[in-house]
This record gives structure tokens, C-alpha cells and sequence, in this order.
């Protein structure tokens, strides 16, 4: 079983959903994080449960994950009282930052302390980490010669270079994220996501290929 975590009003999130249907790909939804089925024991959280599109399902029937959403928003919370929405959206994103980061499976990206979805950070931030990983940066805007390669672990997806495909890996590693997006102009960088494009038939392919085969780190 793949989960999905996502709005339901995500499209691109429920296109992969379907997309995966035959890997038994899920959609968590924040209606399903409020929903009565949620038990985890940090000591051992494989053998919890979570509830996803309304039923409640075991952890160890998870083979991975995949996090399309930075936080939960308060405003999504629509059945919850509106004085009491902005705390549930916070309760709701740290028990998330403790049960994805102790999931025995591979979650695509794990969370940090300012995302759900791996590292929230600025472009300059990125500029930096770029610079780190040896990958050069720059700060023209993106025209149509602009290319995004997509990098999944150690799989890539749009280069056209080895020095691209290489260069992508490198900023993945520095970054922490298995799961992203690099926009480059040239075989510079220009821009940094952690919510790629998975529309791709070809990238979810890619992606699904990792979550199912690849091993969850340890």
C-alpha cells in the first residue's frame, strides 16, 4: 500500500492516487487525520494504524509514502470550530513531523521542523546548498530554455547532461530530500522545489519504482 498525503482538493494528489491504484495507493486526507482509527506508540510504530479515505488501515501495510503537502492549513478545517481551528492545525502537524519521521517505510520526504516535506527553505537557501553540493546557481528567470529534472534517490528524470543528473543528486544529498525539483537554466540551477511535478506518467513510474523496490533507510 502506497499512502498519499494530501489535500482532497488536490488534484495532481488524487490524479496519483489513481495513478497507483494498482500498488493500492491511498489518499490521506486531513478529513482522515481527524478521523476516529489513529493509534501509534513510538516505542513501536509499525504496528499502529491510520485511516485513510475513511477506513482505518495497519502501518505495516505500508510499503511508503509520499507527503504533497508543506502543513496542514487551518483553513481546510472546515467541520472544526472556528476559535479552535488554528490549535488542531498545529496539534495536527506535530503528531504528523513524530509519525512520519518513525515510519518503518520509505516516506518521500520525510519532515523537518518547518515542513512535512522535507526542507522549507528560501532560495537563497538553496542558492547556498547549491553551492555546497558543487552545483552551480543562477539568478536569471526562468525562460523557455529552462529544464526541470526531477530526482527521486539515486533515479533522475529530464536531464539531458551527466552533469546535470549528477549535479541534481549532489543537491538532493545536501539537502536531505530523496524527493525534488530542480529547475536549471543550462547546467546552472535557478530554483528548488520539494513538491515536483509528478503528473509524468514516466516520473510516476520512477518514483512508485523507488517507494515499492527500493529498502526504507534504517
Amino acid at each position: 500500500m502506497i499512502a498519499v498525503l494530501a489535500s482532497r482538493f488536490d488534484q495532481a494528489a488524487c490524479g496519483l492516487v489513481e495513478a497507483w491504484s494498482s500498488a493500492g495507493a491511498v489518499l490521506v486526507s486531513a478529513e482522515d487525520l481527524c478521523s476516529p482509527g489513529w493509534t501509534w506508540k513510538a516505542a513501536d510504530p509499525g504496528c499502529g494504524e491510520f485511516v485513510a479515505a475513511g477506513a482505518a488501515r495497519p502501518v505495516a501495510d505500508l510499503r511508503g509514502v509520499v507527503v504533497r503537502r508543506p502543513a496542514v492549513a487551518a483553513e481546510e478545517l472546515g467541520w472544526v470550530h472556528t476559535l479552535d481551528r488554528q490549535y488542531v492545525a498545529a496539534e495536527l502537524n506535530a503528531f504528523l513531523v513524530s509519525w512520519l519521521d518513525s515510519l518503518p517505510c520509505r516516506v518521500l520526504n520525510r519532515p523537518t521542523a518547518t515542513s512535512l516535506s522535507g526542507p522549507a527553505w528560501s532560495p537563497l537557501q538553496w542558492q547556498v546548498a547549491a553551492g555546497r553540493s558543487g552545483v552551480a546557481w543562477t539568478a536569471q528567470p526562468s525562460t523557455v530554455q529552462a529544464l526541470d529534472v526531477i530526482v527521486c534517490s539515486r533515479s533522475v528524470h529530464g536531464a539531458r547532461t551527466v552533469r546535470q543528473k549528477n549535479a541534481a543528486r549532489r543537491l538532493a544529498a545536501v539537502s536531505g530530500a530523496e524527493l525534488l525539483s530542480i529547475r536549471y537554466v543550462g547546467d546552472a540551477a535557478t530554483a528548488v522545489t520539494t513538491q515536483p511535478s509528478l503528473a509524468s506518467p514516466a516520473v510516476r513510474e520512477m518514483v512508485l519504482g523507488e517507494l515499492v523496490h527500493a529498502k526504507a533507510p534504517a
